[in-house]
């Protein structure tokens, strides 16, 4: 299955698909880029689509598929503060949205993934801190201020 075919297939963010990098805000499109951008499957605002259903939940904010010689692959990126006051917030919203996969999106969830943190702003985390360490081992991949999507 396409990476298009899964968002399309979620019914929550059914009407979400957008092509290339179009589904990032202006903001957070410059913090993204991709190594080969023909390369590019499309992209979701995962935030933008599910605000309305799950309001007080801590949303992560993109979706970004990319075509991969076996099959699309997704990048589930979320660009946010790198502070170490923020790691908790950051597991909350990766824990949030492992359970939204498994839950809610059993397509999106088949597919090959990352998950990605890119810094909003500047960087002020200690990495040997343990909560970082542990977001690590829970699979989260820091890329700083900047993903170059290979």
């Amino acid at each position: 299955m396409t990476f298009r075919e899964a968002v399309e297939a979620t019914a929550e963010i059914a009407g979400a698909y957008r092509l290339g990098l179009r589904a990032l805000r202006a903001v957070d499109r410059q913090k993204v880029t991709a190594r080969n951008p023909r390369s590019l499957a499309g992209s979701v605002d995962l935030d933008g689509a599910l605000v309305g259903v799950y309001p007080a939940a801590r949303r992560w904010d993109y979706g970004i598929g990319v075509r991969q010689t076996g099959g699309d692959e997704v990048y589930w990126t979320e660009i946010h503060p790198a502070r170490d006051d923020q790691i908790a917030v950051m597991r909350e919203k990766l824990n949030w949205l492992k359970q939204w996969l498994r839950n809610s999106a059993a397509s999106l969830n088949g597919l090959p993934r990352e998950f990605v943190w890119i810094a909003s702003g500047g960087t002020a985390m200690t990495p040997s801190s343990p909560k970082l360490r542990a977001l690590v081992a829970q699979g989260l991949v820091f890329r700083g201020g900047h993903f170059k999507i290979p």
